[in-house]
């Protein structure tokens, strides 16, 4: 009977050092994915702060131009507010997407990312920029509607 548990045993620890390598395999190719697929992500998410950069640029500009051609002062006053906003909004689109960008090379790093718990805070970094973009997208989109109120009222 001790024989018998005996190799049962050893079978199963054959077994299962056997299967080791592909685990970690697995694992490591589970990770790839991972990272390709946060990558991907990462990237969607910059070309959208690119998207609104340049949305947020023509409007600025829109509001220069208007600002400097306004007869009334109070209208010269109102493009001029708007162009500053839009000016601020532009910066912050370009911080966060050099945030996004620092993300990404940390996202990359498989040092990093063997840490569960780095990896997991990185994952959360993640989301929160992914939040903030879908943030700066509707503040985008009020303030195109804002500056088109402003192009109606001149008329």
């Amino acid at each position: 009977m001790f024989k018998i548990v005996s190799r049962s045993t050893a079978l199963i620890l054959i077994v299962v050092a056997s299967s080791m390598p592909l685990f970690a395999q697995q694992t490591g190719q589970q990770m790839q994915q991972q990272q390709m697929r946060q990558h991907q992500e990462m990237q969607v998410m910059m070309q959208r702060m690119n998207q609104m950069m340049e949305r947020t640029q023509a409007m600025t500009q829109d509001m220069n131009r208007r600002m400097e051609q306004a007869q009334n002062e109070q209208m010269k006053n109102q493009f001029q507010m708007m162009h500053r906003f839009g000016e601020q909004m532009g910066m912050t689109l370009g911080n966060m997407k050099n945030a996004a960008e620092r993300c990404d090379l940390m996202l990359q790093n498989r040092e990093m990312m063997q840490n569960r718990e780095m990896r997991q805070d990185m994952e959360r970094m993640q989301k929160h920029l992914s939040d903030m973009t879908e943030q700066m997208e509707e503040a985008v989109r009020t303030m195109e509607r804002m500056t088109t109120r402003l192009r109606e009222h001149q008329q």
